[in-house]
C-alpha cells in the first residue's frame, strides 16, 4: 500500500527570498508513515492544485502573520510581517482540501489562517491588544517548545 503524501506549505525567508522548512515539520509527518512534500509559493493556482491533487492531506505551518486585509481589517504598526504569496496559496489549497475532503493540520499560523478562512478574525498583536503569561512568538532555535497546547 502506498504512503499517504502530505502538502507542507513552505516557510518564507524575507532577506534571502527563498523558501524554507524546519525539519521537524518533515520528521513528523514521515514518522506518521507519510510522505511530505513540499510546495513551491510561486506558480499558478492551477499548478499548485495539480500538485496538491496528487497529495491525501495537507499541513499549514507556522510562519508570518496573516494579512489583516482577509479579515478585513486595517493592518496596525504592530502587526508583523505578511507574506501575501503565501496567504493566496494557502487560501487556494485550504479550499480544494475542503472541497475534496482532504485532511488539514493548521499549525500556529496555520491554524489562525483557517479560522480566517472560517470568517473568524484575529488580534494582529497578542502582546498589545490581548494581555497573557504565554509567549507567542519563537526564537532560534526553532526546535525549543515556545508554549503548550491543549487538545
Amino acid at each position: 500500500m502506498a504512503k499517504p503524501k502530505i502538502a507542507v506549505v513552505p516557510l518564507w525567508d524575507d532577506e534571502k527570498e527563498s523558501i524554507w522548512m524546519l525539519p521537524g515539520y518533515m520528521d513528523g509527518i514521515r514518522d506518521a508513515r507519510a510522505i511530505p512534500v513540499i510546495l513551491p509559493l510561486s506558480g499558478t493556482p492551477e499548478d499548485v492544485l495539480e500538485i496538491f491533487e496528487l497529495c491525501d492531506g495537507l499541513l499549514m505551518t507556522g510562519g508570518h502573520d496573516v494579512s489583516p486585509a482577509l479579515y478585513h481589517q486595517e493592518k496596525k504598526e504592530s502587526c508583523g510581517q505578511t507574506c501575501p504569496a503565501r496567504d493566496r496559496m494557502e487560501r487556494i489549497l485550504y479550499e480544494s482540501a475542503l472541497a475534496n475532503e482532504k485532511p488539514v493540520l493548521g499549525i500556529c499560523r496555520g491554524i489562525q489562517l483557517i479560522n480566517v478562512l472560517q470568517d473568524g478574525t484575529l488580534y494582529q498583536d497578542l502582546p498589545t491588544e490581548y494581555k497573557s503569561t504565554v509567549e507567542h512568538h519563537m526564537k532560534p532555535p526553532y526546535t525549543n517548545i515556545a508554549h503548550t497546547v491543549q487538545i
